[in-house]
């Protein structure tokens, strides 16, 4: 089974939904990519661990880290 959890805060995609996990991980990061999750090299974050600022750099919610442990 696959599922997608966010490298800041370890919020599993699937705590809020329905479903938790799949069969097949292109789904999980399919369903991820649609709940606008971001994913960056190899890592993932949920949208709430992410934003740009004015210049469209990324920024890393350091706020969140580990909040879901």
């Amino acid at each position: 089974m696959f599922t997608v959890v966010c490298d800041n805060c370890k919020k599993d995609i699937g705590s809020e939904d329905e479903y938790s996990c799949w069969n097949d991980d292109n789904y999980a990061e399919s369903n991820a990519s649609d709940s606008d999750w971001l994913k960056l090299n190899t890592l993932h974050y949920c949208p709430e661990c992410y934003s740009y600022d004015d210049n469209d750099a990324f920024v890393l919610a350091a706020d969140r880290k580990d909040k879901h442990l």
